[in-house]
């Protein structure tokens, strides 16, 4: 991957956006599967015979989902504990304009604009040298 010096900014932006897509689709897809009924309940009123068979076992199903829990979970805390070791001013603003993807100037309050973009641009080289992108 490129050096810290040869991506732009805009380039660091859209790297820093697209892996927080996938925390966002991870959170997601694990607040699916734990609300998701796993076993199975029977209502002996509603069982019919047939003879179809499921393409996999429901011990395979089971396994299968929690395996991707686990998968997920290790996804999230792994973001997680990036964000806990940036500084102040980076956690900030990555849990701001990433995390919790919060209007355009939430920031008017803490910065001016110079050092905004300044402490932006810090926090982004910051969380991709934790992230080892570069």
């Amino acid at each position: 991957m490129k050096g810290t010096n040869t991506l732009t900014f805009k380039q660091k932006q859209a790297v820093v956006k697209s892996l927080f897509k996938q925390y966002h689709r991870a959170k997601l897809r694990l607040y699916c599967l734990e609300n998701m009924n796993y076993y199975p309940q029977v209502s002996t009123s509603v069982i019919k015979e047939t003879k179809n068979q499921y393409k996999k076992s429901m011990a395979e199903r089971l396994n299968s989902g929690i395996e991707d829990k686990d998968e997920l979970k290790s996804l999230i805390s792994s973001f997680e504990m990036i964000i806990k070791a940036l500084s102040h001013d980076s956690q900030l603003i990555i849990v701001n304009e990433y995390v919790e993807q919060k209007e355009n100037e939430w920031w008017v309050d803490y910065y001016s604009r110079a050092t905004y973009y300044r402490l932006k641009t810090r926090a982004l080289e910051e969380f991709l040298f934790y992230v080892n992108v570069y």
